[in-house]
C-alpha cells in the first residue's frame, strides 16, 4: 500500500503514528504529492495537475475544475475513454485501489481538506464496461447508527482488497473534531462484497490494526 507519510485522517498506510489513538493518516500532507505501490495511486489534483496514472493497460487521472467546483475522475483503455465520473467538492487528495486483476477499483477523496469529509465510490470493469456498484452503503449505514457525529460527520475510506475473501476492505471513522464529542476519532473497519455491499464481518480498531500490520 502507500506508504507516504499524511497528516489527519485517512487510508493507506500501513501503522498508526504514535500517539494517534484512532485514526488512520490523512492525504493532505504527503511530501511528494504523490505516491504509488503495486496495490494504487495516493496523490494531490493540485499539486499534480493532468498527471496520468497507469495501471496495466488503463490510464486514470483526475481533472481539477475551476472555482472550487471538485474534480472529475477519468479512466481510460489506450484513446479509449471508459469512465468521466464527478468526485463532488474534491479539495485534497485522491486515492485509488485496485485488486490484483485490476477488475475492480475504489477510489476516496475529501471535500473539506486533511481531516475530511472522506467518500469512496466502487467500481467494476468488465472489458470496456464500467459499472459503479453500491459497495459502501450497508457498512457506512451500520456504523452511522452506533456511531455518528451530527455537527461533522463520518468518514469512508478504501483501505485495500483483500484477494483472499474477494472483499473490499473499508474504513469508517467519525470527524476528528471536539464537537462530536465521545465518538469523536472512534474507527472501525468492514470487509465488504464490492458487488453489492454485503458485509463479510467487520472488525474493532484493535483488529483493524492487527490486520494492518500483517498487509501493509
Amino acid at each position: 500500500m502507500i506508504r507516504s507519510v499524511w497528516f489527519g485522517i485517512a487510508l493507506l498506510v500501513g501503522a498508526f503514528p504514535q500517539g494517534l489513538v484512532a485514526q488512520l493518516d490523512a492525504p493532505m500532507a504527503s511530501s511528494s504529492f504523490g505516491a504509488c505501490t503495486q496495490d494504487g495511486c495516493m496523490w494531490v489534483p493540485e499539486f499534480a495537475k493532468q498527471k496520468v496514472y497507469r495501471r496495466g493497460d488503463l490510464a486514470y487521472l483526475v481533472q481539477m475544475l475551476p472555482s472550487e467546483q471538485g474534480g472529475t475522475f477519468v479512466l481510460r483503455r489506450d484513446r479509449k475513454v471508459l469512465l468521466t465520473t464527478p468526485l463532488k467538492d474534491l479539495s485534497a487528495s485522491v486515492s485509488v485501489v485496485w485488486s490484483q486483476k485490476n477488475d475492480w477499483f475504489a477510489v476516496t477523496w475529501s471535500d473539506g481538506g486533511a481531516v475530511g469529509g472522506f467518500h469512496t465510490r466502487v467500481f467494476h470493469i468488465a472489458g470496456d464496461e464500467v459499472r459503479e456498484t453500491r459497495a459502501v452503503d450497508r457498512a457506512f449505514q451500520d456504523f452511522r447508527s452506533r456511531h455518528s457525529c451530527k455537527a461533522r460527520g463520518e468518514n469512508v475510506q478504501a483501505y485495500r482488497w483483500d484477494e483472499a475473501n474477494e472483499a473490499l476492505v473499508l474504513v469508517m471513522s467519525v470527524y476528528p473534531a471536539s464537537d462530536c464529542g465521545k465518538e469523536m476519532e472512534h474507527t472501525e473497519a468492514y470487509f465488504v462484497q464490492p458487488a453489492d455491499g454485503g458485509i463479510l464481518h467487520h472488525v474493532d480498531l484493535a483488529q483493524l490494526k492487527a490486520y494492518m500490520k500483517t498487509y501493509p
